[in-house]
């Protein structure tokens, strides 16, 4: 099974959102993707965006806040940050990006490829279970997943040289008591890389690529994924964005 690789250079963050589902619901080999989101906030699957951040004041600036359709908790993306994504077919097992079972191991495979990366750059990075990973200095990279009967996603963050100050007052969770079957955002010390954007890339096609005997390059998205990520328009909705999740259509 042949490994795609894709830079894209799209920042709207609705349509990197709905991009991820469309490569996720259409993809037939191993998929690696790298991407960049304008200043904004992505909340989790199963979180309420009122409780994970300061939606009036993402309103009054413009930030938008977007429900992806992983799970986790909210995260900060912008300048500064840079976002990767692997998607396999589930139960593959060929090469760096096989998977076994369970959400653990996705997140385990997954972390392995960024943290040897950041070795091979010079820095010592690890998973802190169940899905961050981090160095001495603070967390780095938050993960979310989504597996289906037949697919894998895992895709998280990368703080390379992020307004942390930013970061932080975006993505604090608001210290009060909701219904538990919410997911609530976990609040971490983070930290930055102090990476250029095109190192860390080079380090993670050379990782992917090695053990293979060809190289096909960067590859782009087809035709088809553009159509279905311009047909989830529920990306761009208010309700799904920043409605009740148990009573907005999710799927």
């Amino acid at each position: 099974m042949g490994l795609r690789r894709l830079e894209t250079r799209i920042s709207d963050a609705y349509t990197n959102l709905a991009l991820e589902e469309a490569i996720f619901n259409l993809n037939e080999s191993r998929t690696v993707r790298v991407w960049r989101n304008e200043r904004s906030v992505i909340i989790g699957r199963g979180q309420l965006a009122k409780f994970e951040t300061d939606v009036e004041y993402c309103e009054s600036e413009r930030i938008p806040v977007v429900r992806r359709f992983t799970a986790g908790g909210a995260v900060y993306n912008g300048p500064g940050n840079l976002n990767w994504s692997i998607f396999l077919r589930n139960g593959s097992a060929n090469g760096k990006t096989g998977t076994g079972d369970g959400a653990r191991s996705v997140f385990s495979t997954s972390a392995s490829i960024i943290v040897e990366v950041l070795r091979r750059l010079g820095i010592q990075a690890r998973l802190e279970e169940p899905n961050r990973i981090v160095t001495d200095e603070g967390k780095v990279s938050g993960m979310a997943a989504y597996l289906s009967r037949e697919r894998v996603l895992c895709h998280g963050t990368l703080l390379l040289r992020a307004n942390l100050e930013d970061a932080a007052a975006l993505t604090s969770p608001k210290r009060i008591q909701i219904d538990p079957k919410y997911v609530r955002s976990r609040e971490a010390r983070i930290a930055n890389l102090g990476l250029k954007e095109s190192s860390f890339i080079r380090g993670l096609w050379e990782i992917l690529q090695e053990g293979s005997d060809e190289d096909s390059g960067l590859g782009e998205l087809s035709g088809e994924e553009l159509q279905v990520a311009e047909r989830l328009t529920k990306y761009r909705d208010r309700e799904w964005n920043l409605g009740d999740p148990f009573k907005v259509k999710l799927n």
